[in-house]
């Protein structure tokens, strides 16, 4: 980090440490509580369907959001440009989709079908072990690989903020994530989600006022960057700031496409409506959720944009790694304090993002497994079985990180939010409102949408010759085309396929 100055140094640092050390007892006490409450493979998988809409909101603004708003999406608008704020823009109807498409519907499946996993619920609607057992693979796969990026986050934040190496930074927050993960299950996820979800929300807000005063103004900022010589070549600083950036309009477009349509392929989200209490009161919740994911989009754009114009106007050297642009900013353009609650939320969130992914998985293995195998398990083998899993998808996520490094994390990357879109939001999102839908429509849109996705964002990391020649010069982000495969082999083997009759519990459920 030879690109930081001074503010935030000696006495500031210890101010910064202790902060992320009092967040994470916070996050420990979190867990402590919930694990009291924790009785039942029930309580451990759905928080014993406990959840009212407010916690429900912020868990799922904070979970989505995860380290992803605070490092990813700043570095990206600093490499690409303000096309990146369609990602935001995007939360302004994705949320609302959520609740609209599947909300009540995974909900009240619950009460016919005592669902607790995503293949729980593709099972009641297709009465087919394989689609069930392909989404258990896209779960299983999906959820322990994706918790390695998240693993890696948090211990690059850690390992900063103690001085200490990346990889022991990891172990210390994996040993703490496990902790109230294996103890409160989801309910200590949900609840650890609602208190750094309303942090990140505020911390958000001050962050994008100390960018604001820190640039002089977003006309200041703007007007500099489209003026800089840096960016002189082709009208560059015009593009940077303007509707798509550096972005091509068919670029910006799918990021919209898939953030929006494929978030009812998450299963860390849609896997939340599982544990509502009080089914009436879902309807706040897309309004619940939009407010906080708008608001705190403003801290990607403020950050990205202002330390683009510090670095276009000589205040700051370039950056190497874009995603160092939120850590540059806040040690050096904010106080120790609002860096600090920075920090400790970049951290829980990723805890809390990883907790979910944990639950999720675990919940794959101990009921989902067994059942395509036909074999069931109680209640108390369930909860047992599920901590036990839970230590060891974190154990193998973990050692994931640390033996594949930087370069093996961005391959792993694939099965990201693009990948579980294109491979479960047909089935999920158009199949609870299409009675029409088939068993062999999911299966083959499930198949073709987690490998085209998979393939293509392989190859693309890898600068496969056969992509970098054809597809990479479209212009086209990989999921939303394989979303798009995905959407209409879905409907095609659909339609080519006979239809069957749905049982009378889960028409009601789709007629609600």
């Amino acid at each position: 980090m030879n690109l930081l100055l001074a503010s935030n140094t000696g006495s500031g640092m210890g101010v910064i440490g202790a902060i992320v050390i009092i967040y994470m007892i916070i996050v420990l006490g979190i867990g402590a509580w919930a694990t009291k409450k924790t009785k039942s493979s029930a309580d451990f998988f759905i928080a014993g369907k406990s959840i009212g809409p407010i916690p429900l909101a912020l868990a799922a603004f904070s979970a989505t959001m995860s380290g992803w708003l605070f490092v990813g999406c700043p570095g990206l608008i600093y490499s690409v440009g303000t096309g990146v704020i369609w990602l935001t823009i995007s939360t302004g109807i994705c949320y609302a989709l959520l609740w609209v498409i599947v909300g009540k519907r995974m909900r009240l499946l619950v009460e016919v079908s005592d669902c607790m996993t995503i293949p729980d619920a593709i099972y009641a609607r297709y009465k087919s072990k394989v689609a069930s057992g392909l989404s258990t693979i896209a779960t299983i796969a999906g959820t322990v690989l994706y918790l390695a990026t998240q693993l890696l986050a948090m211990g690059v934040i850690i390992g900063y903020v103690f001085n200490i190496p990346v990889v022991t930074g990891l172990i210390i927050g994996t040993i703490i994530m496990l902790i109230y993960a294996i103890g409160g299950g989801m309910l200590a996820g949900v609840y650890t989600d609602v208190f750094q979800g309303t942090v990140m929300a505020f911390a958000a807000i001050a962050i994008f006022i100390y960018a604001l005063k820190t640039g002089n103004g977003i006309l200041n900022i703007t007007d500099t960057i489209a003026n800089s010589q840096a960016l002189a070549k082709g009208g560059a600083g015009y593009k940077f700031v303007g509707p798509f950036g550096l972005l091509s309009p068919t670029m910006a477009m799918s990021y919209y496409f898939v953030l929006a349509m494929g978030i009812v392929g998450q299963p860390h989200l849609v896997h939340k409506f599982f544990m509502v209490k009080d089914i009436k009161k879902l309807k706040w919740g897309a309004t619940l959720t939009t407010i906080p994911a708008v608001v705190s989009g403003f801290l990607a754009f403020g950050v990205g944009v202002v330390v683009k114009y510090l670095v276009v106007s000589g205040k700051l050297p370039a950056l190497t790694n874009p995603d160092d642009a939120i850590t540059v900013f806040l040690m050096n353009f904010t106080n120790p304090v609002l860096t600090g609650i920075a920090f400790a939320g970049i951290a829980s969130a990723v805890m809390s993002t990883g907790d979910s992914f944990v639950n999720i998985a675990s919940a794959a293995i101990v009921r989902d497994i067994p059942f395509a195998l036909g074999k069931t398990l109680n209640s108390k083998q369930e909860l047992f079985l599920g901590r036990v899993a839970s230590i060891g998808c974190g154990i193998v996520s973990a050692g994931l990180a640390v033996g594949l490094g930087k370069d093996g994390i961005a391959l792993l990357g694939a099965f990201g939010y693009g990948t579980f879109a294109a491979a479960l939001a047909p089935a999920i999102g158009l199949g609870f409102n299409w009675k029409r839908a088939t068993k062999e429509g999911a299966i083959a849109s499930i198949v073709s949408g987690l490998s085209v996705s998979v393939i293509f964002e392989m190859s693309k990391t890898l600068k496969a010759a056969w992509y970098m020649n054809s597809f990479g010069k479209i212009g086209i982000y990989n999921a939303a085309f394989a979303l798009c495969v995905s959407l209409i082999v879905f409907i095609v083997v659909s339609m080519a396929t006979a239809e069957v009759k749905l049982e009378k519990n889960l028409e009601a459920v789709m007629d609600c």
